[in-house]
């Protein structure tokens, strides 16, 4: 089993404000017929939901297994849901292990794909930097983040959901509604609500690894 190097995301207890060019970009639909709207962000356009698929373009079915013992040991790409409830699936989007993501047959809709490193890196640069960026990535209110509070503007459209992540170690469910997390074509990284248990008041974007067999969230953007 090899390791995927991630970024993550810890959001500021500390709200400031700034303002971007970003404004909604229509929609485009993946292979099973899901509609997503999009946002374009800089010179970047950008899925603002996450992903919901359930097959490759190719029309071949993603596996999708809720056993634990099944989701650590899977050698193919794969998704679920958080906790295995369809309502979650359809709030948050599914989570995927990078096998999915990684398969040549296509996890993003046609003219789209998984962000590299690059993608990402050009984001947050867009959004001021890694210190701030969280704010305008993440959704706006309290209806999907627990205690987003002030570090929630919503202003770049990105619209960012905690849909927490699926242990690729024993199969577990961790922090749906205060962490988000998300693969890039290589790398993932984490978009963690503000708490004050874990992080403090601080802002920061780290760089570490997690197992391919982990579950993340997916956002596409335009090639």
């Amino acid at each position: 089993m090899f390791l995927i190097t991630r970024i993550l995301l810890i959001v500021t207890g500390i709200a400031t404000m700034f303002f971007f060019s970003c404004r909604p970009a229509n929609t485009v639909s993946d292979v099973d017929g899901n509609t997503y709207r999009t946002v374009r962000i800089g010179n970047q356009l950008w899925m603002a939901e996450n992903l919901r698929v359930t097959h490759y373009r190719d029309g071949s079915a993603i596996l999708q297994l809720p056993a634990n013992e099944a989701w650590r040991k899977a050698e193919d790409g794969a998704w679920c849901d958080y906790f295995n409830e369809r309502e979650n699936g359809k709030t948050y989007g599914h989570l995927y292990n990078w096998l999915a993501v990684n398969d040549v047959r296509g996890i993003a809709p046609a003219g789209w794909r998984v962000p590299s490193q690059e993608d990402i890196a050009e984001l947050i640069t867009y959004l001021k930097g890694d210190t701030i960026a969280a704010s305008g990535l993440k959704e706006a209110g309290a209806a999907h983040w627990i205690d987003a509070g002030s570090n929630a503007s919503g202003d770049s459209g990105f619209d960012a959901l905690p849909g927490g992540y699926r242990s690729g170690i024993d199969g577990s469910f961790h922090t749906l509604k205060s962490n988000g997390y998300w693969w890039a074509a290589t790398r993932s990284f984490e978009l963690f609500a503000w708490s004050p248990r874990i992080f403090g008041s601080f802002a920061d974007v780290d760089r570490d690894k997690s197992y391919y067999t982990y579950g993340f969230s997916v956002r596409c953007i335009k090639e």
